[in-house]
């Protein structure tokens, strides 16, 4: 008996490790950034989904609409897609002939890919600035009380223009890796991983120049760091509108490894509470925590979804609840427990400075020849 559902389990196996490797990579962008943001800069960004979203919109309104438009130049025929009507009813069987036009030009899905993340990094640029304007100046609760209200009305505006990404029914975007013969979610997830990798570079190196030693003086002293001249507003815009065009690239990853772009996907519980509850329970200020607070909470999301047919009978509520149920729970433990996380901050190191030196070097002052000017002077007057 066992025998034959091995295939079975073997297959949901794989597809579990896909689909971790796939949201680890995911989330570890937008669980980085926000380290980027609030554990280096002290800035509490509450609208992360808003940074996701726009990667999502690179695709469903410029790449797909870019999509269409070359193969309309090769010949292609297409159904009607300019009135807000065709574009949404019309959407599925023109994705279907542009994914076979893509399966025989890959060349054409990878440019395709690179475009949209180009789109969404100026766009994540974009609305990095446009949320700084109103909220920049602001402290740390008013400001988080704006940036959610920012997201929700993203999330409102993407709702109800149909053009965007199909309003409420959602839009089905290009396969860009339909010309793969394996199994697609294999190359999305290497893809996304190594997306995640090089954000991890660009923000160590970040981190570790002059300019990161300026971002935690601004968390720890944002007066001192005016008073010698800087302006710490301007810093935080820009550390605002960096972290929002990498977190963007997350939103472009998840449309095309679902194909389909609604605004449901980019929820503000999801890709806002749970990558704060990542960096909460890792440690805020290191990458190392990041990694394993993000490590740890995608396996358990995912083992849930997969798994709540188990938990059923042993809840005394709804099981599609039980995930908000455990955000709020261990958000609230780790506060009031473990707020520094399980991994504290690390002691910033600057490269080419000799620790061991100046914490063993000694100071010798001989005191009588600094008493006698003293004297001196207090002869003098």
């Amino acid at each position: 008996m066992l025998n034959l559902f091995a295939p079975i389990i073997g297959a949901t196996s794989s597809r579990l490790i896909i689909d971790i490797a796939m949201f680890f990579g995911l989330f570890v962008i937008v669980a980085m950034s926000l380290n980027f943001q609030y554990g280096n800069a002290g800035i509490p960004n509450m609208g992360c989904a808003v940074q996701v979203i726009v990667g999502g919109f690179a695709v469903s309104y410029f790449a797909t609409r870019l999509s269409f438009f070359f193969a309309s130049i090769s010949g292609i025929q297409l159904l009607p897609y300019e009135s807000n009507y065709d574009w949404i009813y019309n959407n599925p069987k023109n994705i279907n002939i542009i994914n076979v036009w893509l399966k025989e030009n890959p060349i054409f899905g990878i440019q395709l890919l690179l475009f949209s993340f180009a789109i969404s990094l100026l766009l994540g640029i974009l609305i990095g600035w446009l949320i700084s304007l109103p909220a920049i100046r602001l402290r740390a609760t008013y400001l988080m009380i704006t940036l959610i209200a920012i997201s929700d009305g993203v999330d409102l505006f993407a709702r109800n223009w149909q053009p965007l990404c199909g309003g409420t029914l959602g839009i089905y975007v290009p396969d860009v890796f339909i010309w793969y013969p394996g199994d697609r979610g294999i190359i999305m997830s290497i893809t996304t991983l190594l997306i995640g990798m090089i954000s991890f570079f660009i923000f160590r190196l970040m981190l570790n120049s002059p300019y990161g030693r300026l971002m935690r003086s601004i968390r720890e002293n944002d007066v001192t760091v005016n008073s010698i001249g800087k302006n710490s507003a301007n810093i935080r815009r820009n550390i605002l509108m960096f972290a929002s065009a990498i977190t963007s690239l997350s939103g472009v990853l998840l449309a095309y490894y679902f194909s389909f772009v609604i605004d449901t996907n980019y929820a503000r519980g999801l890709w806002t509470y749970w990558p704060w509850l990542m960096l909460m329970l890792g440690g805020p200020g290191n990458n190392a925590g990041t990694f394993l607070g993000c490590t740890f909470v995608v396996a358990m999301r995912r083992l849930i979804i997969i798994y709540k047919w188990i938990l059923d009978p042993y809840l005394f509520f709804p099981v599609t609840y039980f995930e908000q149920f455990l955000l709020g729970l261990m958000l609230i433990l780790v506060i009031i427990l473990r707020p520094e996380g399980f991994i504290k901050e690390r002691l910033l190191y600057i490269p080419g400075v000799n620790y061991k030196k100046i914490i063993n070097e000694e100071t010798k002052v001989n005191w009588k020849i600094t008493q006698v000017k003293r004297t001196k002077k207090r002869k003098l007057f």
